[in-house]
């Protein structure tokens, strides 16, 4: 053998020798054979991650402003995935999901104390819907472009105790405090079930051979209706369903969607080539919305029927506003109006900007039960706010 070569192949090893032993000296022996050689000082971390949620009914640091008096103020700093009012021994409250975790807050509106409820976490959750009581809570997450929804009701312990939905289900609501609706679609049809989650049973409301629906139900509707979903391209349908027998419900129109209570159809579709907003009684007469009246941003007036609360903006909007707020291109900058129906006009309420320095970019609002307090989640960082009404 070469003399050069037997020399070289020495030198290698004592090298690698000298490797081996600087490397022991440095992070001590492997425990695991697959930690050999793995920990070359980028401090990387092979245990697991494990997040620790807040006791349960502790109060916490409260960091945003629920106290101020202001007739519009943030009430959380979290993201939030659903809200409800509650009535507590300690006054109104609002309960609130957080976007993530699914963990469960409250916030005594007289006190401003904010407490957790509920520490169980649901991963992904970006959509919470609650039951008359605010005790039981629907919490969906997606992945791989389908729903999974875990039902459950608050415990004592802290804890959400319940079940899980068929995969896919949508449309949630409750039509009272241990029976939740949704519906499910496959292979072109689209089914509604209500399902009781103390007895389990289940059992099938309606069957449509259409997929893509919006579905208006639940404890505060008498009928249920069942509407395409909008878009600008395809004309909108909406009926009532009754003994799987469907009943046109309203005029159908490009970009139709609406809100629905027992006694108006508040609809928004395209006309002239741009987005109108109209309400439609039960005899079939239609009233003139002044402003653009999305159902993501209206709530019906817990005390009259015919008043209606919306976000909109008070500048003139572009034909395709509606189809590019959807889709995220655009936001929205917001006013608070309240909508008389019978009298087609619209009363301005509060102007964001000047009452806080910030535009909201409003959807999901909600209204507490003697009709004084607005809640809504601002678009922009999925944020609560808080709206007195009476102070107005």
């Amino acid at each position: 053998m070469n003399r050069a070569l037997v020399i070289t192949v020495g030198i290698v090893i004592i090298i690698l020798v000298l490797g081996v032993w600087v490397y022991l000296m440095l992070f001590g022996t492997p425990e695991k054979p697959g930690e050999v050689f793995t920990n070359l000082g980028f401090e990387i971390s092979q245990q697991d991650t494990t997040i620790t949620p807040p006791v349960p009914n502790i109060p916490l640091e409260t960091l945003v402003d629920t106290q101020s008096g202001a007739a519009l103020r943030q009430l959380t700093t979290r993201p939030i995935a659903g809200f409800t009012f509650a009535s507590t021994s300690n006054g109104i409250a609002v309960r609130y999901v957080e976007r993530g975790t699914g963990h469960v807050y409250e916030i005594l509106l007289e006190s401003g104390v904010e407490s957790i409820l509920s520490g169980t976490t649901v991963p992904r959750v970006s959509e919470a819907v609650f039951s008359p009581d605010a005790n039981t809570i629907a919490l969906s997450s997606y992945a791989n472009n389908q729903s999974d929804v875990f039902v459950g009701t608050l415990g004592p312990s802290g804890n959400l105790l319940g079940i899980s939905l068929q995969p896919g289900a949508e449309n949630i609501a409750f039509s009272s405090n241990d029976e939740v609706l949704y519906t499910v679609s496959t292979q072109g049809t689209t089914k509604g079930y209500l399902h009781n989650v103390d007895t389990l049973v289940q059992t099938e409301r309606f069957s449509m051979n259409y997929t893509n629906l919006d579905v208006g139900w639940g404890s505060d509707l008498d009928a249920t209706y069942l509407a395409t979903k909008p878009s600008q391209e395809l004309e909108g349908f909406i009926y009532t369903v009754a003994n799987s027998i469907l009943t046109p419900a309203t005029f159908s129109a490009y970009g139709l969607s609406a809100l629905f209570n027992n006694d108006y159809i508040l609809t928004t579709y395209i006309a002239d080539g741009s987005y109108t907003s109209s309400a439609v009684d039960t005899n079939g007469i239609s009233y003139k919305i002044p402003l653009i009246a999305l159902k993501e941003k209206c709530v019906f007036d817990t005390n009259n029927s015919n008043l209606v609360w919306c976000a909109a903006p008070i500048q003139d909007v572009s034909a395709s506003y509606v189809e590019d707020w959807y889709k995220g291109i655009i936001t929205s900058e917001d006013y608070l109006w309240r909508i008389n129906i019978t009298t087609q006009t619209a009363q301005l309420f509060a102007d964001p900007e000047k009452l806080t320095g910030r535009s909201i970019d409003v959807k999901s609002i909600g209204i507490s039960s003697d009709g004084t307090l607005l809640t809504f989640t601002n678009k922009t960082d999925q944020t609560l706010w808080l709206f007195e009404t009476m102070t107005n």
